[in-house]
């Protein structure tokens, strides 16, 4: 239960988290940090996260910013449908330095979604239609093999200094949720709800065939049971999954309580994918015992401590095998930094708001309590909404004044109060949890 202090804390990081927000207001969206030295850029996977918060605070000049990322990314979209992965405040130009990101056109298509969910305005999704079908187009070229399933380079996402790899679980998640948003964006606008690109498949049965791949591929029902495993291998081995890892591998997969990271030939990550676990969660792929199972474990191995959330948990090491020598790039990839073990508060948003949205109220509130401490934490000064932060020291570590920070506080906050707005996740849902 929090404590009067607690909530004295929650109601000051809602304020606090609003000016942040209004300071990293440009004319071309939400720039990604309020400070020049930070983020100066829109950037593709941040400004739609950030816009949960505008949503969800019903502020006029937030919402309209929201709206403004995405028609900047929509005007800055190539010939071939990517999204770029940002675009400079400064120069008013798309910024090349970083590789491109398959998040980005997922966000992207996700960020129309939320739109619609909050405004219910169809006539801004109409507008942006041809964008968002040559987004998801570009999408499913990144589906190599042609199993479902999206393949993704290493460091191809948001953990772009981080070596997840070939299909992986937080951007095939959020593959699931954007077929499932172009499936309701086109009920909203009247369209036919499969793609004029490849109208074989509507975009929710295209949905709900990766959303039961990433069920049999990642993540081996327990208890163990010889006739099932065999089936599932058979099953794996005809859709072109990796199959010969499961054979392999067995008795250290069936012991695995979340999600696992990814999957390539041949090998799987085995960190705890914070945020992408959390997707699963709220967008339905996990069932009601995998949530539970997936919870239990963030509490017990501490990967929700000292604040909300790890980004990967436990850190990797030199000489473990998805050790990289470019994770000592500008210092910032050891062990519990950054992706590798930090604590990113964006993520610990969407941990209250799985908390919320599968009816842990107690612990969504007391998680929401901490979430405030740990965005009140700065460098400099109190409530920094820091960008991440030290996995053992607990202390500020990366840029300050972050619109996703600032963003997911309000969203967490707002899920705890109301909660029709972890039901814009559930409008992504199937209906198995």
């Amino acid at each position: 239960m929090t404590q009067p202090n607690d909530a004295a804390s929650i109601e000051e990081g809602w304020d606090e988290a609003l000016g942040v927000l209004r300071r990293c207001v440009t004319p071309a969206g939400f720039k990604a940090s309020a400070l020049p030295g930070g983020y100066p850029q829109v950037w593709a996977r941040d400004a739609p996260i950030t816009s949960l918060g505008a949503y969800a605070s019903g502020d006029e000049e937030l919402t309209a910013c929201a709206r403004a990322s995405l028609d900047t990314l929509r005007r800055s979209q190539t010939e071939l449908g990517m999204i770029p992965l940002n675009f400079d405040t400064r120069t008013n130009s798309v910024t090349t330095e970083n590789a491109g990101a398959v998040d980005a056109n997922l966000w992207f298509i996700l960020g129309h979604y939320f739109d619609l969910a909050a405004n219910n305005d169809a006539e801004f999704i109409d507008s942006s239609w041809n964008s968002l079908e040559r987004a998801l187009v570009w999408l499913r070229y990144q589906d190599m093999n042609a199993c479902g399933l999206l393949e993704v380079p290493e460091a191809g996402d948001w953990a772009d200094l981080y070596s997840v790899r070939y299909n992986v679980l937080y951007d095939n998640v959020l593959y699931v949720a954007a077929l499932r948003a172009m499936a309701s964006m086109a009920m909203a606008t009247g369209r036919e709800p499969r793609s004029a690109a490849a109208p074989s498949k509507s975009y929710q049965e295209l949905a709900a065939d990766a959303a039961r791949k990433i069920r049999l591929l990642f993540w081996l029902d327990r208890p163990w049971d010889g006739t099932k495993f065999g089936e599932q291998l058979e099953v794996l081995r005809e859709e072109r999954l990796e199959w010969f890892l499961l054979y392999q591998n067995t008795a250290t997969l069936t012991e695995m309580p979340y999600f696992l990271p990814w999957l390539g030939f041949r090998e799987f990550g085995t960190t705890f994918d914070g945020l992408g676990n959390m997707l699963a969660i709220l967008v339905g792929i996990a069932d009601e015992d995998q949530t539970a199972t997936i919870l239990r474990h963030a509490e017990a191995a501490g990967a929700n401590a000292p604040y909300p959330l790890r980004a990967f948990y436990p850190p990797i090491y030199p000489g473990d095998r998805d050790w990289r020598e470019y994770f000592r790039s500008r210092n910032l990839n050891l062990p519990h930094q950054y992706h590798n073990g930090g604590i990113w508060p964006f993520i610990g948003g969407f941990y209250v708001a799985a908390l919320a949205a599968r009816g842990f109220a107690d612990s969504a509130k007391a998680q929401l309590a901490r979430l405030a401490q740990a965005n009140r934490l700065g460098k400099l000064g109190p409530w920094e909404f820091n960008e991440w932060i030290h996995g053992l020291s607990g202390r500020a570590m990366g840029h300050p004044l972050q619109a996703w920070s600032a963003g997911m506080y309000l969203y967490a906050r707002a899920s705890v109060r109301d909660p029709s707005v972890v039901g814009w996740w559930r409008g992504l849902g199937d209906g198995r949890a």
